[in-house]
Order: structure tokens, then sequence, then C-alpha cells
């Protein structure tokens, strides 16, 4: 099973504000609720698009 990665890890890992991530995540994924979802629980291919919109500080 693939281990999934939260904004919280990704603001430790790049250094940047967990909003910033979740405001990236909702404008290119949508928000959670149209989702019907709770929590960002990212998979492999979203975590990599966002480690390459955000560049590590």
């Amino acid at each position: 099973m693939t281990e999934l990665v939260t904004p919280r890890d990704l603001s430790l890992e790049l250094k940047i504000l967990q909003k910033a991530i979740r405001d990236y995540l909702c404008q290119t994924y949508g928000l959670l609720s149209t989702r019907d979802e709770v929590r960002w629980r990212l998979d492999a291919e979203q975590t990599a698009a966002t480690r390459n919109y955000f560049p590590l500080r």
C-alpha cells in the first residue's frame, strides 16, 4: 500500500506554510467538500506535482 502524504508533511519538508500548500491544492484539485473528503491525503502523483510547484527553500 502506498503511503499518503499530508500538507503538514510537505510543509515541513519544503519549509513553507501549510496554508500555501492547501491553497495550491484547492486551486489545482478543487475544494475538499466537493471531493467528499475532510483531509488532504496526497497520492504519489499529487505529492510530486506539489513538490514541483514549490521550489525547495
